[in-house]
């Protein structure tokens, strides 16, 4: 009988680390495929000519284009200049055609103040909230 109960809490104790061990890989497949499906939505494409970026003294516009089929959110934009991070003090970034959300279809101007950025062939990368990016060569 003592063998018995013994064997019975022995039990019940790997089925409970089992459990808790098979609900935590169960939670962590679960975030990933969520994540993994927000990416596979996810695509944008920078529809400057690389030949005539347009400039106003040190702002230079870039348009990016939502070509994925979700909202991206503008705030979690970010953009490096020959591997140079942009500061969001540096950027300011328009919806074409108003709105406040930047939907499929949508183009996002990006104003960016860039001193001294030498004439030449420079690049630029687009990056949204969860790492897609788009990067294009152009010329100054």
């Amino acid at each position: 009988m003592i063998f018995f109960i013994a064997a019975a809490i022995i039990a019940g104790s790997v089925a409970a680390a089992l459990f808790i061990n098979t609900q935590s890989v169960v939670d962590s497949v679960s975030i990933a495929s969520k994540t993994l499906s927000g990416q596979l939505k996810t695509d944008v494409t920078i529809i400057n000519d690389p030949e005539k970026i347009p400039r106003s003294g040190d702002v230079y516009t870039f348009y990016v284009k939502n070509t994925g089929k979700r909202i991206l959110p503008t705030e979690y934009v970010n953009v490096i200049i020959d591997g140079t991070i942009i500061p969001e003090a540096d950027m300011t970034k328009t919806i074409v055609g108003g709105g406040s959300t930047w939907g499929s279809g949508d183009v996002l101007q990006i104003d960016v103040t860039y001193t001294g950025l030498s004439s030449g062939d420079h690049t630029i990368r687009v990056i949204t909230e969860n790492g897609i990016d788009d990067s294009m060569d152009f010329k100054t």
